[in-house]
């Protein structure tokens, strides 16, 4: 009886084993189709296209603190069409993405001059 319970464990352990060489065995076939198709993909692009729909504008401003930032953060991102939003204090500028069917960009200077601060388009 005793013997049964070994002889078990023995073919247990076989067919793992197997198994292991096998799973081993199918990623060393599939490493060198993998690299293949990165090396075949290598250069392309693989962004979505740009919509044409969306516009991007960055304006000079004059904030000069923190709470300036979070109040331009806080104000332009509830504008009808504004997608993304970056305001940056160290370089004085504000970038905004946006939908040109729901908004333009004299409307977002509009905002932000209403808000108390400069809106100087930059140019790029």
């Amino acid at each position: 009886m005793m013997n049964l319970g070994v002889d078990r464990c023995a073919v247990i352990l076989r067919v793992m084993k197997r198994i292991l060489l096998m799973a081993v065995a199918a990623m060393m076939l599939a490493a060198p189709f993998a690299a293949a198709k990165a090396a075949l993909f290598e250069g392309f692009v693989t962004e979505k296209p740009a919509d044409k729909n969306v516009g991007e504008v960055v304006f000079a401003t004059n904030m000069h603190c923190d709470k300036c930032v979070n109040k331009l953060n806080e104000n332009l991102a509830f504008i009808k069409g504004v997608k993304d939003l970056k305001v940056s204090l160290k370089d004085q500028t504000i970038k905004i993405k946006y939908d040109k069917r729901k908004t333009d960009e004299k409307t977002l200077a509009d905002a932000i001059k209403k808000l108390g601060y400069k809106a100087d388009k930059v140019e790029k």
